[in-house]
């Protein structure tokens, strides 16, 4: 067995460790069954550990987000930030990334977009985590989050985001067509729309090199 320490992995933190713990036990129980407590029980984390580190079922949405955003980083390649490219093929690419992650442990995925619905406390709480994985998102692919059109740009993000996972989950092709052509239809019409409301916006692209319409 190798050393992380001799490779220069970083060891995972407790957070990572219990949003993977989370995701075993929705892949195999559903996500009703998750919890903290369970939770920190398969990740072998000390329950008030666990606790100080996600405090909430909505926390271990945001480990999990975290997870995956991080795995959409590392997917991307050079040109993910090449201004070249147009942004809307730059997103697309991201959040096909982000799919792909998903993809790999779709039953647990499925369980928790399944199960939402019926916990909106849980939901609402996680609202937060969706907002601040668009605007890793935006800046994974050379885009700025930052006001004065970010904030909006992260918002319009996540309306296609959370579309397009709603057709992710009926699609149980291995090529993610039917999501690939959703995916591309509301990130045109989100191009569309920024192009008519945010016209200020291209002006400000000429001055600031990291702001772009969506």
């Amino acid at each position: 067995m190798t050393d992380d320490t001799d490779n220069g992995a970083a060891a995972p933190t407790a957070s990572q460790l219990l949003g993977d713990a989370a995701l075993q036990i929705a892949a195999a129980e559903g996500w009703s069954a998750a919890s903290v407590r369970a939770a920190a029980e398969r990740a072998g984390i000390d329950p008030a550990t666990a606790r100080r580190t996600v405090r909430c079922k909505a926390g271990l949405l945001a480990a999990i987000a975290d997870r995956v955003d991080a795995a959409m980083a590392e997917a991307l390649d050079v040109d993910a930030t090449d201004a070249a490219i147009p942004v809307r093929d730059r997103l697309f690419e991201a959040l096909m990334a982000r799919l792909d992650v998903l993809a790999a442990d779709r039953d647990a995925y499925l369980s928790i977009l399944a199960a939402l619905p019926r916990d909106p406390a849980t939901a609402l709480a996680g609202l937060p985590s969706v907002g601040r994985s668009m605007a890793r998102t935006l800046q994974a692919v050379g885009e700025s989050p930052l006001p004065p059109f970010g904030p909006l740009k992260v918002k319009g993000l996540a309306l296609v985001w959370l579309a397009t996972l709603r057709t992710w989950q009926g699609d149980e092709s291995a090529d993610m067509a039917a999501t690939m052509k959703a995916l591309d239809g509301y990130l045109a019409r989100a191009e569309e729309m920024a192009n008519t409301f945010l016209p200020g916006a291209r002006r400000v692209n000429e001055e600031t090199p990291a702001a772009d319409t969506l």
